[in-house]
């Protein structure tokens, strides 16, 4: 059973958003790019990132022609933007429009019917598949564009789930590259060209979450800082995240060591009152009269 909790990271949406893409016509397929848009970015607190077509096809399961026109659609649309075009050797970077009232997309409701192209048959504008008797042997299911992918019989390609170690190699990009904001929080700043090491060396698990790992670190910096804690007493980054002390700092000052309140005093009051007296009445030992003899009896204070 899929353990799924908040505590293990989120894309934080705003509500407004989430209303207003409910009131217009994204196709399913649209839907899933603007979905894997918003985890790259607003998963990741940034406004845009790179987005290959081979990365969208891996993550979404749709074919490369559907991500093509769908991306040129929403792009077109107004509900993406390129924020760097495509070159030889780097993927563009797209970002998510959040101003809504730029979108051209029509509303669900709008009476007026946009009209196809002349390769909308082809490139799955239907919302649902044709009959039976509509469809001849020559036709063929489109692409991506249904909610469940097509079977055998209806034809088309199927486009076979992401090798998980694929995706891998991206995550542990994002991963390496969040090291800087670790580092920036980390409360004790000391051999950085290791614990950067340490770092690339942990983005390899797939277990390891930089977001839970610096969400953590800033509760571990915030109890030292309670705690007044010396720096020296304090471990080099590259120990804390060899020891995975992160996973011990899911809320600040986990032990709960500030909260520690001085001893109560015991004894009645008056009792107290009198100890207070003596240790301020009692004489120091300079002021004993170096002429008083040995045996003698000592000269009793006012």
């Amino acid at each position: 059973m899929a353990n799924v909790q908040k505590e293990h990271g989120f894309a934080p949406i705003a509500n407004e958003i989430l209303d207003a893409i409910c009131q217009y016509t994204f196709n399913g397929a649209q839907l899933r790019i603007v979905l894997k848009v918003w985890r790259l970015t607003y998963g990741y607190s940034r406004k845009d990132h790179d987005f290959s077509i081979s990365f969208l096809q891996q993550t979404t399961g749709l074919s490369d022609r559907t991500i093509k026109k769908e991306i040129a659609t929403l792009v077109k649309e107004k509900v993406l933007v390129v924020t760097k075009p495509e070159t030889s050797t780097t993927a563009r970077k797209l970002a998510f429009n959040k101003d809504y009232d730029q979108w051209t997309i029509s509303k669900s409701g709008d009476q007026s019917v946009k009209q196809d192209d002349l390769f909308s048959i082809t490139e799955g504008k239907y919302c649902s598949p044709p009959e039976d008797g509509e469809r001849g042997e020559g036709s063929f299911t489109p692409e991506g564009k249904y909610p469940s992918p097509p079977d055998g019989v209806l034809g088309g390609s199927i486009v076979p789930p992401y090798k998980e170690k694929d995706l891998l190699k991206k995550s542990i990009k994002d991963n390496i590259a969040m090291f800087e904001q670790f580092y920036e929080i980390y409360p004790r700043k000391i051999s950085k060209a290791y614990a950067k090491k340490v770092w690339g060396k942990l983005c390899k698990d797939i277990e390891f979450d930089s977001d839970i790992v610096i969400r953590n670190t800033a509760n571990f910096a915030e109890t030292h800082r309670l705690l007044k804690t010396d720096k020296k007493h304090i471990p080099h980054p590259s120990t804390y995240l060899n020891q995975k002390r992160y996973e011990d700092y899911v809320v600040v000052d986990p032990e709960g060591l500030s909260q520690v309140t001085e001893p109560k005093k015991t004894g009645s009051v008056l009792n107290r009152m009198l100890k207070e007296e003596l240790m301020i009445s009692e004489p120091s030992s300079s002021s004993v009269d170096p002429k008083l003899s040995i045996g003698s009896v000592p000269e009793l204070y006012d």
